[in-house]
């Protein structure tokens, strides 16, 4: 059966105090044998769980569903889903983390142009944006062709994230901007216009086609997140005026 291991022993390998592996044998997380005394022993089956155990509670699997679904004698393409959905998990909340981010700089920025900070508005739009979740762009119903478009555009998962960072970005700053009612002459509105055209040039590459792909999807926002609906409801208004007051990059 492979080496034999006693609590203390697994506990210094893991580093897992031998409470909590005692815990883990109670629970039927990690079962332990016993030997002609009674006490736990674990061999380097065991071992190999636990070190699939440390790694799932690690990106934030819960110990349910580590016991439910995560256990050695799942099917390996279960596992790969399971991780996948985890993955989506974790990039909401890193999505989130820095949809706060944005909203830290564009604060920063009005103050230091001297404009008033519309605080309960990006409070608001925080909170709604904290609560997106990425993983539903996962089911988005695309056209055959629009997908084929958007599979050309973002190449891989970060370059999605990338736009999707930039989009919400100045969306953010027009929302703010139109509560505040910085002036459509002002160089924070002529800035942002000139983010806006640099956004759909990088992502359109001045293809129509591709455009027309990205203006399906604006027209089916019921597909979308409730905190992105929000968000674009809040500032498209003041980014329409500054682009017409801007309409070529330069």
């Amino acid at each position: 059966m492979g080496k034999k291991y006693s609590v203390k022993e697994i506990s210094q390998l893991s580093g897992i105090t031998p409470r909590t592996i005692q815990y883990y044998d109670n629970e039927g997380i990690l079962k332990a044998e016993r030997d002609e005394l009674g006490h736990r022993v674990y061999y380097d089956k065991q071992l190999y769980v636990l070190e699939q155990i440390m790694f799932y509670r690690a990106i934030g699997f819960s110990l349910r569903k580590i016991k439910e679904q995560l256990i050695v004698g799942t099917e390996e393409q279960d596992i790969e889903n399971i991780l996948d959905y985890q993955e989506s998990v974790l990039y909401s909340q890193k999505e989130s983390i820095q949809a706060k981010l944005d909203g830290l700089h564009v604060a920063k920025e009005m103050m230091k142009e001297g404009y008033n900070v519309p605080w309960e508005l990006l409070a608001h739009l925080m909170r709604s944006l904290n609560e997106v979740d990425m993983s539903a762009w996962k089911e988005y119903q695309f056209s055959e062709e629009d997908s084929r478009l958007f599979q050309k555009v973002f190449n891989s998962e970060q370059a999605a994230l990338d736009f999707y960072n930039a989009f919400r970005k100045i969306s953010l700053q027009a929302a703010a901007y139109k509560a505040s009612k910085v002036p459509i002459e002002s160089r924070l509105a002529r800035t942002l216009a000139q983010e806006w055209q640099r956004m759909v040039q990088r992502v359109t590459y001045g293809d129509e086609r591709i455009h027309a792909a990205f203006l399906a999807v604006d027209r089916n926002r019921d597909q979308w997140n409730t905190g992105e609906r929000q968000l674009v409801m809040e500032a498209e208004q003041y980014l329409q005026d500054v682009l017409k007051r801007y309409p070529d990059r330069e």
